[in-house]
């Protein structure tokens, strides 16, 4: 038994020598062929260099991880910038024009309340184009035909003494009289008054007539006519009285003409449109300054080489001053992106923005503000007509009596007539009719009251001066003419003070902007000729010849070799490691022994092999098949809980991709070694430079022979 365990504990021992040996000859070697791919590719990399096989933007790139093409700077190279751009040029001219045009709140307050205060006589124009002095003066000759004389007096006075009698003859007649039958002579008696009423009926019929012809009729339109020309007048001299303050206005329609000005030549023109352009250009040019980001070690691969340190210099400058650009061009594209906004959510108006102003100053050009009309003469002739005017109204409610009185009359004459040929046939309805017409027209006991109306009302009469006022009338209206013309002016204007508020603060609006960020674009342009130059100096850089390096027998796909080998020896490295972690690992009674054991096995046998052939003569080495892999990860994933589950999970994975690839790793190592092989026997060449004769029959020699001193 002891000579058993004696045995095992020497297999163990032999087992650990073995594994520990083959890990140490991976890892020489993959130290050796790291140490000699750093050398090769920088040897490489500085000879390709000197022979131009690589060019000093390519090792730029390949440091900056960046794609360098400088042509999308090319359109700004012959960009004259000293004066500034030419679209920021006419921005900053027409600015400052604006601003040299830019007129005070008051000013604008001034036109505007100008056009506000016209728009309140939009109505006048039309009034005075209805004023006509011969309606007027028509109603004055009605007027004055109410002055009548003595004849009409008594044309009118008798008709009304007749009325009064009659109608007291008829009410005498007819009031001692009692409901009842009536006697053969009381008969008689009543139906006396029939004929009557044929005397009524012609006097009530009379006094209209005559009234009429003598001016008394309803002249109600005439007076309207009267009061619309009043009304007109009074308006007009209101409208002056307005209208004064205005005086001057057109000064100041010409500077908001002048302000206006340089906005209608920002939109006729074509310089924010430019500008658009000239940022969206930009914008998309200073995707060359972007990402240009180093590391601490920036320098990589190159880092070694000291003769190409310049251009690492030069490499490191660049990528700093394309940060500070990418910085400074984001900050400028910022702004530019405001002023865009500005632009776009900034409307300007189509059509003209001065014509509202300009018209409008011909229309108050050579208007006389200080033009008046003169209304005082109205006043005590409208006290008087007024007064006119309530008598003539009770007249005419007197004449329409008459006339009623009149129909009356005529229809009870009609029926009394037909219904009482002779006085046989009166009856008491008779007598009922004739007193419900004495009660309706009871007024005629008072007719005097009509005359007393008409000599009042012809006093009053006398007592205004038409002549005064036609002539107060005359003169309005001969130097109506002005207003009425510069009311139309403005009619045909077809505007508002609304519309002209919209278009007195539009320039606030529009020029409210930093016209400073237009110098950033100047400054960006700038920076892309000096980003241009830069990457000029880099690609005109050349390296100085080594000689050390001469007849170089790498190329590029043999340190690619080199470097694809490593890649290999680092896959089974960290295969190796991650067994040793997975022999520290418990899995007794887990059910998964056999496969563990197998994989633990199989994988260290293999790299042994390799490791026995150093590795560099291992096309004939197979990766071991039939690995349990998929049943040792299930167990992992569904039952292994213990800390080491990831670690043991990316160590499975690392196995499927050696055991995938390796068909491939026997021939890259080859390859490598080949490589490494051309890199030592070069460097021992170096080391032991081959010694050439020289013949001195057949060529100088610098070296002159001494021949031996003659004895005596």
């Amino acid at each position: 038994m002891w000579v058993l365990q004696a045995l095992l504990f020497l297999l163990l021992i032999d087992g650990m020598k073995s594994t520990k040996d083959s890990q140490f000859a991976l890892d020489e070697y993959y130290q050796e062929a790291s140490e000699i791919y750093e050398k090769a590719n920088k040897i490489h990399l500085e000879n390709g260099l000197a022979t131009g096989k690589i060019g000093a933007l390519d090792v730029s790139e390949r440091i900056l991880n960046k794609k360098i093409d400088a042509s999308l700077l090319e359109e700004y190279l012959e960009m004259k910038i000293s004066g500034g751009l030419k679209e920021q040029n006419e921005m900053l001219e027409l600015f400052e024009k604006a601003k040299e045009s830019e007129t005070s709140e008051q000013l604008k307050d001034d036109v505007e309340n100008g056009f506000n205060m016209m728009d309140g006589f939009s109505d006048l124009g039309k009034k005075i184009s209805e004023f006509n002095i011969d309606s007027v003066d028509d109603y004055f000759k009605r007027l004055d035909r109410r002055l009548f004389n003595e004849f009409f007096v008594s044309v009118v006075e008798f008709p009304l003494e007749r009325l009064h009698g009659t109608y007291s003859i008829i009410f005498e007649s007819v009031s001692p009289f009692q409901d009842g039958t009536l006697s053969d002579t009381n008969k008689t008696i009543v139906w006396k008054n029939i004929d009557l009423l044929r005397k009524i009926s012609k006097a009530s019929h009379r006094i209209p007539e005559v009234m009429k012809q003598q001016g008394f009729n309803d002249d109600s339109q005439s007076f309207d006519s009267f009061e619309r020309t009043r009304d007109v007048t009074e308006k007009l001299n209101a409208m002056m009285n307005e209208v004064k303050n205005m005086e001057g206005i057109d000064s100041k329609l010409l500077k908001v003409e002048k302000e206006m000005e340089a906005l209608e030549e920002l939109k006729e023109g074509n310089v924010v449109n430019e500008i658009k352009n000239r940022f969206q250009n930009l914008t998309k040019s200073s995707d060359f300054l972007t990402n240009f980001r180093t590391t601490t070690v920036f320098h990589g691969e190159y880092g070694g080489i000291q003769s190409i340190s310049p251009l690492l210099q030069k490499i490191k400058s660049f990528s700093s001053k394309m940060r500070l650009f990418e910085f400074r061009t984001s900050t400028s594209s910022k702004k530019w992106s405001t002023l865009e906004n500005h632009f776009q959510h900034t409307n300007i108006q189509s059509g003209s923005l001065t014509e509202k102003f300009s018209n409008f100053r011909d229309c108050v050009q050579n208007f006389d503000f200080q033009m008046s009309f003169p209304i005082e003469f109205l006043a005590d002739f409208n006290e008087k007509l007024t007064e006119i005017r309530l008598v003539d109204s009770d007249i005419q409610n007197y004449t329409k009596r008459l006339e009623e009185l009149a129909n009356t009359t005529d229809n009870l004459l009609t029926l009394t007539e037909q219904r009482y040929p002779d006085s046989a046939q009166v009856d008491g309805d008779l007598l009922s009719l004739f007193r419900e017409y004495l009660s309706e027209h009871a007024w005629l006991q008072d007719v005097d009251i009509l005359m007393m109306m008409l000599r009042k009302i012809r006093d009053l009469l006398k007592e205004l001066n038409f002549d005064d006022v036609r002539k107060g009338f005359e003169g309005i209206l001969e130097k109506m003419d002005k207003p009425k013309q510069f009311l139309e002016c403005y009619s045909n204007l077809e505007t508002t003070g609304s519309d002209i508020k919209e278009l007195l603060v539009l320039p606030g609006k529009v020029w409210n902007f930093d016209p400073k960020v237009l110098e950033s674009t100047v400054e960006v342009v700038g920076m892309f000729k000096e980003a241009y130059k830069m990457v000029e100096e880099i690609k005109e850089w050349k390296v100085a010849t080594n000689p050390e390096i001469k007849n170089f027998p790498l190329n590029g796909e043999d340190v690619k070799a080199v470097s694809d080998g490593i890649n290999v020896l680092e896959t089974i490295r960290n295969v190796q490691h991650g067994l040793e972690m997975m022999k520290t690992l418990d899995v007794e009674n887990s059910g998964i022994n056999d496969s563990w054991d197998l994989l633990d096995s199989s994988l260290s046998q293999f790299i042994e092999i390799l490791s026995s052939q150093k590795i560099w003569n291992s096309s004939n080495v197979s990766f071991p098949t039939n690995l349990p892999i998929d049943t040792i990860k299930t167990f992992i994933e569904d039952e292994y809980q213990e800390n080491q589950r990831n670690d043991i999970l990316n160590f499975l994975k690392e196995i499927q991709i050696l055991k995938t690839d390796f068909p491939e790793y026997p021939n890259k190592l080859e390859k490598m070694n080949e490589a490494i092989e051309k890199m030592k026997e070069w460097e021992g060449e170096k080391m032991n430079p081959v010694k050439t004769m020289i013949d001195c029959y057949e060529m100088e020699c610098n070296a002159s022979l001494k021949l031996p001193e003659t004895s005596n």
